[in-house]
Parts: structure tokens; sequence; C-alpha cells
């Protein structure tokens, strides 16, 4: 993983002219702390999937740890930024709602101390996170989605190797890569969860790949070795949300020859080599297509009982929901519901759901006033992929406060807040900085 693009030896004192030696010192020390907040938050992107990284008990992350690093650093730099240009009001004012909602529950039916504890978690990786990862220069935007995709392929060759390599954990283990079912979840804790975030790296390979800024041969092992470990998952889900994240991606751009190449291609696959397909696979995934026959795709009914009982429930909780993590409590099942916006409706009211619904669209709507950039309409056609997977993926997911859920989102976002007079130019590299750099990048295109 390139850890940077900056190097220190290219770090020059500023020579401006009457520019005083302490000013100097200044300008330097804030460079040098700007190198190191970048090597931080590439690692951070890099092991943002990797949740099995944690302590076993507090949801921290080694991720987390790097995002916090390099937050504080970016701080001292002063290069702090209001995330999405204009619109960073109406993502704060959905934020509040978000977590006013779920605090005014908790103060009449629930459990305050857990609803901090949750607010704090959702405010971390909605605010802290953007506020580090966004309005970046575009050669740094460009490396932070490469370190995401490398994160993905690297947990992809690893869980591929122990997955043909026979070993499997018989008991639900943190740090188990293939399940006792021999499901691939490499280090996302759950394969439903890895085939999720596999599906969303696949747009920003398309993203690098049409605007030439990974090579083809690279771009193409990516995407084979990422739908080789969605195939391994064994999940619906997973397999579902790419065939339709394709047929957005592409169908967006009119390029149906690719659509037409890539529905051949799974159809020989599915036809010529099921008997080459993992048995898991063959059982959880092509039984159901064949047959019809959900009841078969895992735990699809299981989950439907949960929803149908938190629309019952809705009803009761739409103007002061119950709580922070409360719904299990009054679930008759003992379970949260599996659906993210249920569960904010129940647990939050209606003015949690409304408040998330407004995060989901802040993103679309800063990728549309950017769509006439010179790199705008492909930024926008990726943004909306991978919003679409991400929204569809969290009607199966409770609580959705992991770091590395709504991080394709922002890198997906992050070349269209570069320049327009978007980002401050203080915010840029100097031109003695990128002499160090190893090559301009060329501009996103359209």
């Amino acid at each position: 993983m390139q850890t940077s693009h900056y190097q220190a030896s290219n770090y020059p004192l500023p020579s401006g002219h009457g520019a005083s030696p302490p000013r100097e010192r200044a300008q330097f020390w804030t460079d040098e702390l700007h190198r190191w907040e970048f090597v931080l938050l590439q690692g951070a992107v890099f092991f943002a999937p990797y949740i099995a990284f944690r302590h076993p008990s507090v949801y921290i992350t080694l991720s987390d740890i790097m995002f916090a690093g390099a937050f504080f650093l970016r701080v001292a730099s002063g290069r702090v930024a209001t995330p999405f240009a204009s619109l960073t009001w109406l993502w704060v004012l959905g934020l509040l709602m978000l977590s006013g909602g779920l605090f005014i529950g908790s103060v009449f039916k629930g459990d305050v101390v857990r609803c901090l504890v949750l607010i704090a978690q959702y405010a971390f990786a909605y605010l802290i996170v953007p506020l580090v990862l966004l309005r970046r220069s575009e050669e740094e935007a460009v490396r932070l989605i490469k370190c995401c995709i490398w994160g993905m392929v690297t947990m992809c060759v690893i869980g591929g190797i122990i997955y043909l390599s026979g070993h499997y954990s018989a008991e639900r283990e943190q740090m188990a890569v293939v399940t006792g079912n021999r499901r691939l979840q490499g280090f996302a804790g759950n394969p439903n969860g890895m085939a999720v975030l596999t599906v969303m790296a696949l747009p920003l390979v398309w993203l690098l790949l049409l605007s030439q800024k990974m090579r083809t041969w690279v771009s193409l092992l990516c995407i084979a070795l990422l739908v080789t470990g969605i195939i391994l998952t064994s999940s619906n889900t997973g397999l579902y949300s790419m065939i339709a994240a394709a047929l957005i991606f592409f169908g967006g751009r009119r390029n149906f020859k690719t659509l037409i190449v890539i529905a051949l291609l799974g159809s020989a696959l599915l036809t010529f080599g099921q008997n080459y397909l993992p048995e898991t696979f063959q059982t959880r995934v092509l039984s159901a297509m064949n047959s019809g026959d959900l009841s078969s795709a895992g735990t699809f009914a299981d989950r439907q009982e949960l929803n149908k009982e938190a629309l019952e429930k809705a009803d009761e909780n739409l103007i002061i929901g119950m709580g922070a993590d409360q719904y299990r409590q009054e679930s008759r099942y003992g379970l949260p519901v599996h659906n993210l916006y249920l569960l904010l409706l129940n647990e939050g009211g209606g003015l949690s759901l409304l408040g998330y619904l407004i995060l989901l669209a802040v993103p679309l709507l800063a990728a549309i006033a950017a769509h006439r950039s010179k790199h705008g309409k492909l930024v926008l056609l990726t943004t909306v992929t991978i919003l679409v997977a991400f929204a569809n993926a969290v009607m199966g997911m409770p609580h959705v406060y992991g770091r590395c859920w709504f991080l394709f989102v922002f890198l997906a976002l992050s070349p269209s807040l570069v320049g327009q007079g978007v980002i401050d130019p203080r915010f840029l590299p100097s031109p003695g900085q990128r002499r160090g750099m190893r090559g301009r990048l060329p501009p996103l295109e359209s």
C-alpha cells in the first residue's frame, strides 16, 4: 500500500519574500503534520472494512484509531474544512435529527447511557470521518480510493487462500475468516457484510478504470478477485446487489455492450460452471434462483417476521421512539429488527428516520451539484450506484454506525468536492510539494 505521495526530502522551507524564520518553521511543521496525517488516513481507509480488528467487547477498531489520529493531526495543521461545502448544514441537520430522535426516546422510555454511547458511534462515523476524509486535492482523493480498493482486494485474496485450503471455524469467532457452514466472511464479521462491502468496492474500480487512474489489467484483476470474493460469501444479498450495481452503472452510461458481455459471462458461468462453484453457493444461492423459493435463501423468512413485528409497533413509536437499543427488549423474539429504516422508526421515531434519509440524500445532492464539472457525470453515476447498493443493504441490517459502511459513499463523492471553487486553495499542495510527487495525475474525465 502506498503510504503517501509526499516525500519528506521534498518539503523545502518556504522562501517567500520577507518571510520570517518563525513563519518558515511553522510552515515546515504544518507540512510535516499533513504528511503524517495522510499516512494515517490511508491506513485507516485500507483497514476500515477489517471490522474484526477490534477489541472483543468495545466497538473501536484499528481503523478507528487511525481515523482519530488523522483527525487530530488535520486539526493541528489547520486544514479542516466543511466536508460537503454549502450542503454541510443539511448534513449536520440530518445527523442532529437522527441523534435527537434517539435521545428523546431514550429519555422518556429507554436507557440514556446506552443512547449516548450509540450517538457517539454515529457521530464518529458520520461527522469525524467525513471531516478528515473529504475536501482534499484530487491526488489525495484518488489515492484514498485506491487504498479502499486494495483493502478489499487483499481481504478477498487472504480469504480465498484460507477458503481453498479447507480451513474453517466450527464456532463463531471474531477472527473467523471462513464460517462453519463454509461461507467466506473475511475480516468483515459476517458473510453478508463482506459481500455488501465487496459490491460497493466494484464501482470504485470502474470509476478509476474509466478515468484512466488505474491500468486496465490491474482493474480487471481487481474486478475478478472481488467477484470471486462475493461468490465465496455465498450471499444472495451480495449477488443481487452486484447485478443491480452493474445494471445501474453501465446502464447509466448507456454502455450496453459491456452489459451484454457481463450477462453472457454470468450465464456461461452459471450454466457450464455450476459444478465448479462452491457447494454452499449452489445450495444457498443457485437453488433459490432455480426454484424461486426464498425460504431456502438463508434467513429471509425470519427477517420478514421481524419486519412485520416492527411495522406493527411503528404506530405507537412514530412520535416518541422506544429509545436506543431498546427494540430487542420489546420484541417477542428478543432480537433487533434487521432493517435500519424500521429500527430507527421504532427506536427514534419519525424524526430519526427522516434524519437518516437526509444523510442519504446529501451525497446525492452534492454529486448532482457538481455533475457539470469535468469529471462530474462519472462521479455522480458512481455515487448513485454505491448509494443504491448501500440503501438496499441496510434493509437487512440493524444500526449502521460502523465506519466502513458509509466510507464507500464518501470516497465515491470525494472527487466532486475538489476544485470548482469548492476546496480552499490553501489546502492544495504548494508547487514545491508537487515536485515531490511521483507525477501529476491527469484530471478525471466523464
